[in-house]
């Protein structure tokens, strides 16, 4: 399993490229509650302390945290526990897959990965279309 601060990488990709490419990213419903009521609850809290600091820096912040809320839902969940929170299902799963496998690596069995998931990124659509009904 992914270690859980991989979320916290996973979540920046999400908002500053709308979609996440690594894998494996761990989320759990439980953790992904904590982080959204944390999100809110600091985003409050500087909106009613903004007559004692400098307000122009707490939009800042505050615009910020708007955009992980936003953001948070597209992160997913590949430890197999949970609702998979933002994740597309399998196919993206896989799409997820290759873009995190490491290119220049001397092992064998890098490129034997690379190979499988391209053939299983090429054959999933069809699949999931013949078994959908």
């Amino acid at each position: 399993t992914a270690p859980l601060g991989a979320a916290g990488i996973a979540l920046m990709q999400a908002v500053l490229h709308n979609d996440v490419k690594m894998w494996p990213v761990a989320l759990p419903d439980s953790a992904r509650v904590r982080w959204d009521y944390s999100l809110r609850a600091v985003r409050h809290a500087l909106s009613r302390g903004k007559e004692d600091a400098d307000e122009e820096n707490i939009d800042i912040i505050c615009g910020a945290i708007g955009l992980c809320l936003k953001a948070l839902p597209k992160v997913p969940n590949d430890e197999g526990s949970g609702t998979n929170g933002g994740c597309k299902g399998f196919g993206d799963r896989l799409k997820r897959m290759e873009f995190s496998a490491l290119t220049r690596i001397p092992l064998a069995g890098a490129t034997s990965l690379r190979a499988a998931l391209a053939e299983l990124s090429d054959l999933w659509p069809k699949f999931a279309e013949d078994t959908d009904g």
